[in-house]
């Protein structure tokens, strides 16, 4: 059987940072023995979500907070169940998924349900004991070719290189080829098709030219014999600036745009971001970012002086790496921490995350049946943005045990955490 993969790339969780720390004890008149190991709190409340697989093309809500299933349409769902014909997918209520304010921290091959145990709120490490940032309960994104697997799910910007007291986003001047028409085959573009070479260059602008949420790149006509290289920033801090490479303005989202910027995201006209037709392609990184791995940034070449000038001609590049045909251009789809790539071979067990999938019977598992793996979970923030919960998937029910065309049964747990302890 072909299987539709609607499990995305999954990326690693960022190292938590940050100030606070545990409260300070309350003292009491007479001594008591030291505990042999801190408590546990209880979480602030528990509740089930018995979800019927809905059909093929719809999907079904859940908010965790009221502790009930409610109509998707609504403000106030946190978790969404969708189904398709070859396949199931979650989505929290944020970014490209919904108008909330959630997100989530990790996905359910980062965390055992155990070690999620030890977690007493949203925002504070159980390991070091300090506050994490927000911002690491991560959106659902336009999954474009800027899209990577590393911690801020980037493949423009890298976090962080300096070690765990630097919160600074960094770019690695790779070079990405956007073309206005992704049926081209080539990528040497034509006078009605033209393809783009352009690089994200910084992060940090304004007035001050240190505020974060400035984007800068940029970008050259490579079908245009001697095309100056051009430059440009938006601000783009509270929500997405779209963006006409051709024209070198910002323009509204309902007039032409080959690409858009939101925060450190980017995103390109095409499949679920747009109505047009643009791709994107990775044509290059510049050497000397990463160590031997592909994945592991090199401080000291994110911090080298002059890289902004020494990187330029990468645009300008003979050796950049092009499309040969049109299916390599990328269109926009939607990611989510909470859809993991599959781990496994067919015809062997697929695993993804939440559940493992096995296309012929093992054992007493019948053919084609999806199996929940419940010692797996993520953190989820609430659509509000103010109230956070350890999920995991408990089980599948099949309404008729054995036959994997019946009536299928999620049964979700959640474990509802304050922001802070």
């Amino acid at each position: 059987m072909k299987l539709r993969l609607l499990a995305l790339g999954s990326a690693l969780v960022l190292t938590a940072c940050g100030g606070g720390g545990l409260d300070t004890p309350i003292a009491v008149a007479t001594p008591s023995p030291a505990p042999t190991a801190a408590p546990t709190a209880a979480p602030a409340k528990a509740v089930q979500w018995q979800a019927q697989l809905p059909a093929a093309g719809s999907a079904v809500c859940f908010d965790f907070d009221a502790g009930s299933e409610v109509a998707c349409s609504t403000a106030n769902w946190d978790l969404k169940l969708a189904s398709a014909a070859r396949g199931v997918s979650l989505w929290s209520n944020s970014g490209e998924s919904g108008s909330g304010k959630g997100g989530v921290f990790g996905s359910p091959f980062d965390y055992t349900w155990s070690a999620l145990q030890k977690w007493q709120a949203g925002l504070l490490d159980p390991t070091t004991g300090q506050a994490i940032p927000d911002t690491l309960y991560l959106k659902d994104t336009a999954d474009s070719v800027f899209t990577g697997s590393n911690g801020i799910q980037s493949k423009a910007f890298e976090y962080g290189v300096g070690g765990s007291n630097d919160h600074k986003l960094y770019p690695n001047f790779r070079v990405f080829l956007v073309t206005t028409d992704h049926s081209a085959a080539s990528a040497t573009g034509n006078s009605t098709s033209p393809v783009y070479a352009l690089q994200m260059t910084g992060y940090y602008g304004g007035p001050s030219g240190t505020t974060s949420g400035y984007p800068t790149f940029r970008w050259v006509d490579r079908s245009v014999a001697g095309a100056p290289v051009r430059n440009e920033q938006v601000d783009a801090r509270t929500g997405w600036v779209y963006f006409n490479l051709t024209s070198g303005q910002a323009v509204a989202a309902s007039d032409a745009w080959h690409i858009a910027f939101n925060r450190y995201n980017v995103k390109l006209n095409s499949g679920s971001s747009g109505t047009g037709k643009v791709g994107g392609f990775l044509a290059k990184t510049p050497a000397g970012f990463y160590a031997a791995d592909g994945s592991t940034p090199v401080a000291a070449k994110f911090t080298e002086n002059n890289i902004l000038d020494t990187t330029k001609s990468e645009l300008t590049a003979s050796d950049l790496q092009l499309p040969t045909q049109a299916s390599q251009w990328k269109k926009d789809s939607v990611a989510s921490k909470l859809n993991p790539a599959y781990q496994g071979n067919y015809p062997g067990k697929l695993d993804f995350g939440w559940y493992s999938y096995y296309p012929v019977a093992n054992g007493a598992i019948v053919a084609h049946s999806q199996v929940a793996n419940p010692d797996r979970g993520t953190l989820l923030r609430s659509a509000e943005g103010n109230s956070y919960a350890r999920v995991r998937l408990k089980e599948i029910r099949y309404a008729t045990p054995g036959n994997v065309s019946s009536q299928q049964t999620w049964q979700f747990e959640f474990e509802t955490l304050p922001a802070s302890k």
